[in-house]
């Protein structure tokens, strides 16, 4: 069916949102004194993280204060991240078939270097596509465009598997079928127009070309 299946980072490969929404409730807690619920903060998935400050309107001082700190609160709980279950071993089935594998992340490249290379997992990956690309992020199909233009992929060929509402609406534009990863996504309701609800990694291998 599919020749090439691009990838969400957090949510999708690797179980972030318990680490990520702590540490930047750690940080808006020692910066601003204020207490944010889980829920609050769930927004800040999926896109950039200047971009989840930004929506967070506080004062100047304060963001920047708190762009500083997250990201080394995040590091301290790295080793609590773990990668989704069958899903290493997938990308390995996915890879030996010649499926062409992607990654379209909102994660800047030094994001990508301290949260995820570690996990060895680049070398599944024909192209890794992040927020430092020079194309808008998602939810705008940029990035996925500009991973089909490197891959040589026509969008009909390609899927792309994520967990949020971002990943979904850049999917649809960019004219791929999208796949929801339900293992990492939030309010399956929001997702009734996905292409695929997969509840395991493992069912990519039905989607993909033999």
């Amino acid at each position: 069916m599919f020749s090439t299946i691009l990838f969400d980072i957090d949510g999708t490969i690797i179980d972030t949102e318990s680490v990520i929404i702590a540490s930047l409730q750690e940080a808006l807690s020692q910066v601003t004194g204020r207490q944010y619920a889980h829920n609050d903060l769930r927004f800040t998935l999926g896109i950039p993280s200047q971009e989840a400050l930004a929506q967070l309107n506080l004062p100047a001082d304060q963001t920047a204060a708190v762009k500083a700190l997250w990201p080394k609160l995040l590091a301290t709980k790295q080793r609590q991240v773990t990668v989704f279950a069958t899903m290493r071993r997938t990308l390995a089935h996915l890879q030996h078939r010649g499926v062409k594998l992607g990654i379209i992340t909102s994660k800047s490249n030094s994001e990508l270097e301290n949260e995820f290379t570690w996990f060895g997992l680049n070398e599944y990956f024909d192209v890794i596509i992040t927020a430092d690309a020079g194309v808008a992020p998602k939810p705008a199909p940029d990035p996925i465009n500009l991973a089909l233009k490197e891959l040589q992929v026509q969008p009909e060929d390609a899927m792309y598997l994520g967990d949020s509402i971002y990943d979904m609406q850049s999917a649809n534009d960019a004219g791929v079928k999208f796949g929801l990863a339900t293992w990492g996504a939030f309010d399956l309701s929001r997702f009734k127009s996905a292409d695929y609800m997969l509840t395991r990694p493992e069912g990519l291998l039905d989607l993909a070309i033999i």
